[in-house]
């Protein structure tokens, strides 16, 4: 079934918003992502700097 090409403003007006939401959800996941993989490299880097004290 062909999708029709005629949207109506509030339509048009909800899909920005959508598409602005997911966009900044993508960023926000990013810097989440970031976050946890720096984190693992700290708790990482201090179990080896332990390892090594004992």
């Amino acid at each position: 079934m062909a999708v029709s090409n005629i949207l109506n403003s509030s339509d048009t007006e909800l899909l920005e918003r959508l598409q602005t939401e997911n966009i900044l959800l993508i960023e926000e996941n990013k810097k989440l992502a970031e976050t946890v993989d720096w984190m693992h490299d700290t708790i990482w880097r201090l179990v080896r700097t332990q390892r090594s004290e004992n």
